[in-house]
């Protein structure tokens, strides 16, 4: 008889741990599905994975081939060669012209030593001098040689040098250049600048020790060549990486560009992300929020202000300064779905669906899960409503309640456990006829 009571007891006990455990679980899921989500992490995708030495070599074939015939095309130029601003160097091509009297065309290269070994006149030193100056030399030299004859020099072929691009590129090396090529176009040979990039100010350091400063996101936005200089031998371009110590904001959304950005003094919201390409056609600009942290001076402690700054007045869109420390929320392209389906996750927001649209989405089984207890947590205001037909907005969390069916299994698990250590109990004669 003890040992029936002992039985029955734990059998009382089982069922009701089960019971407690149950509900401690729902409340659990419940309060997890009733956070703000976390923005997709899309650093897996987008980051490249480490190269290895085979795919070192085989980039560095691919690169020796495409070097090859680079050099093996005719120069693409942007416009005809302006003789003040070309910058005669060792490997350049003229064609020394004579006519009159005595008539021929000789071809001239500039020497490794920077000379030009012009025919009766001599050797001219000609690196680092304007294509106008050296035409300028060569025919007051050779004008007094040629008395009865015209004399011109002629640029015929572009020489090849090796520039130095280096800092926050994906593939920091020497490159083979032209005096026709761009700051820009070096760093896209370099497979463009990384997620780390200051892009603001990246230089242009000569051999002469001069440096030039030249802001990519200018060129990009508005195409601006002014800074987008011509490159020489020996030059090297620094990409530098954004400074921890300078004015940062953090960028919190589920797009490529989230994270850490570095900012100009006084810079407005709306050409921050214009400039780190964040907004898209269908962007709300009224859920863009900016979480500031002000210092309360009367007690030193930090309190967290959550500004709207295009949702009350549109004048305010083009005069909003950030500050270091800010944090942009963008919102979401994005609908989250968890609870009784059978695809969870991140779905595309697409504008008045309810949340029963997107537990079908989902693969919700209306069957096993009551459609009519969905709960929709809405990221931009923090409320929470019930109901199939609420309407969901981008970043909004759906949550599909499982059945009572699905709430009971934990109790028949319990409870099968339990009768089998009956059923052990009485084969082994524990319990009494």
């Amino acid at each position: 008889m003890n040992i029936r009571f002992i039985v029955r007891l734990l059998f009382v006990i089982f069922i009701l741990w089960g019971m407690g455990y149950t509900q401690v679980m729902e409340e659990e899921e419940r309060k997890k599905t009733m956070t703000l989500p976390q923005a997709i992490d899309f650093s897996k995708i987008f980051d490249q994975t480490k190269m290895t030495r085979e795919d070192f070599e085989l980039w560095k074939s691919r690169r020796e081939a495409k070097l090859k015939e680079r050099l093996s095309m005719i120069e693409a130029l942007e416009q005809a060669i302006d003789p003040e601003e070309y910058i005669v160097g060792p490997g350049d091509v003229f064609s020394f012209n004579i006519w009159g009297a005595l008539e021929m065309q000789l071809p001239l290269v500039v020497s490794p030593g920077g000379k030009l070994l012009a025919p009766s006149v001599g050797e001219i030193e000609v690196d680092g001098k304007t294509l106008h100056e050296v035409q300028s030399i060569v025919y007051r030299e050779a004008a007094p040689v040629y008395e009865n004859s015209d004399v011109s020099l002629t640029l015929d072929a572009l020489r090849f040098f090796r520039v130095h691009v280096i800092g926050e590129v994906q593939f920091p090396s020497t490159y083979i250049a032209q005096a026709v090529d761009r700051i820009s176009g070096m760093i896209t040979e370099a497979g463009g600048v990384t997620e780390r990039a200051w892009k603001h100010r990246i230089e242009l350091r000569h051999s002469d020790g001069r440096i030039d400063f030249f802001d990519l996101d200018s060129f990009e936005q508005e195409g601006n060549l002014t800074e987008d200089r011509f490159v020489n031998g020996g030059d090297v371009i620094y990409v530098p990486p954004i400074e921890i110590g300078g004015s940062l904001v953090r960028v919190t959304s589920d797009i490529e560009n989230s994270g850490i950005h570095q900012i100009i003094p006084g810079e407005q919201l709306l050409s921050f992300l214009q400039r780190i390409r964040v907004l898209k056609r269908n962007t709300d600009l009224s859920k863009i929020v900016v979480v500031r942290k002000e210092n309360d001076v009367s007690d030193g402690s930090g309190r967290k202000q959550v500004l709207t700054p295009f949702k009350t007045d549109e004048s305010i869109i083009l005069d909003f300064p950030l500050q270091n420390g800010d944090e942009v929320m963008l919102p979401s392209t994005f609908v989250y779905v968890k609870g009784a389906v059978r695809n969870p996750g991140a779905f595309p927001y697409i504008m008045n669906l309810t949340a029963k649209d997107y537990a079908g989405m989902a693969g919700g089984d209306f069957r096993s899960g009551s459609i009519e207890s969905v709960r929709v947590y809405h990221a931009l205001t923090g409320k929470t409503e019930k109901g199939a037909d609420v309407l969901v907005e981008a970043g909004d969390v759906v949550h599909l309640n499982p059945s009572w069916s699905q709430r009971f299994v934990p109790y028949l698990q319990i409870l099968g456990v339990f009768t089998s250590v009956i059923i052990a109990a009485r084969a082994a004669g524990l319990f009494g006829q």
